[in-house]
């Protein structure tokens, strides 16, 4: 595998490394909070959606929009920096 390949995890070891159970990670993902591939972007979004779940006791829904306005915050984050 080369360096610019990202790493994917399965299913298993995502649950291992994340401590979150593989059940709760698939209805994420049925719920389209997680993407169906898992890798480093993955880890990354599954820890910071189960702090928030913690923190402000979200259900899906808000898991879901919470997600999204983040993504949403950072992606325009990274125009702004684009442009200077």
């Amino acid at each position: 595998m080369s360096d610019s390949t990202p790493q994917t995890y399965t299913l298993e070891i995502l649950a291992e490394t994340t401590g979150v159970s593989t059940q709760t990670i698939v209805l994420y993902q049925e719920h389209g909070i997680l993407p169906p591939r898992y890798d480093e972007d993955t880890v990354r979004s599954l820890r910071r959606i189960e702090h928030l779940r913690e923190t402000c006791a979200a259900n899906l829904s808000g898991l879901k929009l919470l997600t999204q306005l983040l993504d949403e915050v950072e992606q325009l984050r990274q125009e702004l920096r684009a442009r200077r």
